[in-house]
């Protein structure tokens, strides 16, 4: 027979946040990000969590050291929507039409139908050229990964926004590439 003896009571900060990649998926993720600010580590185990004293989920937290930070994935969230929406712009510029622009904009809509505002990050994708000749020109208000990882790689873009409760949000971004004569996108030009 088991027993449980409960040795210290240790507070966690938790915040919730929502991340979306419309490019890839048109759905927003919950996100709960625990927080050590503790002197002592949190072993590894089983973690409940409930929303309102509603069960949620089990989920398994993996060892935090103090001051440490993890997040635990909490399923999509359906109170919140996300639409992308593209559109590619094919031109030719300099002397005798020397070089393609493929003007790509990006329009991302956000609703949110849950009672209490939502802190959403939007990742999207910007190309990456390894020919010097093939000029990328992104749009502003995007930023890159602070440390990029196999999750965030170099390429990707983020950008956080507040979506009011009951509210939407429309962000837009997109990039400009321009290709020399001569030259072309592997692939095609073409891209969603």
């Amino acid at each position: 027979m088991w027993h449980t003896v409960a040795v210290a009571e240790l507070p966690v900060a938790v915040t919730t946040r929502y991340v979306c990649v419309p490019a890839v998926e048109e759905a927003v993720y919950a996100v709960l990000e625990l927080a050590n600010g503790t002197a002592h580590a949190l072993l590894a185990g089983p973690v409940e969590v409930s929303v309102d004293g509603d069960f949620l989920l089990t989920a398994a937290l993996p060892t935090l050291a103090p001051g440490g930070v993890r997040e635990v994935g909490l399923g999509r969230a359906e109170e919140l929507r996300v639409a992308r929406h593209s559109e590619l712009r094919e031109s030719t510029s300099g002397v005798l039409n020397s070089t393609t622009v493929l003007d790509h904009r990006v329009r991302i809509e956000l609703v949110n139908r849950l009672p209490h505002e939502a802190s959403v990050e939007v990742r999207e994708r910007v190309p990456v050229s390894g020919d010097a000749d093939v000029r990328v020109e992104e749009r502003p208000g995007w930023s890159p990964p602070e440390e990029p990882s196999a999750q965030l790689p170099p390429s990707a873009r983020i950008r956080r926004v507040v979506v009011p409760a009951g509210g939407s949000t429309e962000l837009t971004g997109g990039y400009v590439v321009r290709i020399p004569a001569g030259k072309a996108v592997v692939g095609g030009n073409r891209r969603s």
